[in-house]
């Protein structure tokens, strides 16, 4: 299923990697920030993808384990806005 990622060139691994990891911080962890705080977060966000990166190329499964965890934030955050529509 995940064949395709062997085929990827490396830095298209690193850009998938940020998306996914701004994604998750963004759905899940994300303040409302100043402009200059933000900036800081994401830069070093990008920084900290590196370490994912090099893991990805080293033949771990990170792009699966943050697609996994996208897909769990994504029906956590479905089943709070279900039981919120629910509980009106």
């Amino acid at each position: 299923m995940f064949n395709w990622i062997s085929e990827v060139p490396p830095w298209t691994l690193y850009f998938i990697i940020l998306i996914l990891s701004v994604v998750i911080y963004k759905v899940a962890f994300a303040r409302k920030l100043p402009p200059l705080k933000s900036l800081v977060i994401y830069f070093v966000l990008a920084i900290g993808c590196v370490l994912f990166w090099i893991m990805q190329l080293a033949q771990f499964p990170m792009i699966q384990a943050l697609l996994i965890t996208v897909a769990i934030i994504v029906v956590t955050r479905f089943r709070l806005w279900y039981s919120k529509k629910q509980a009106k």
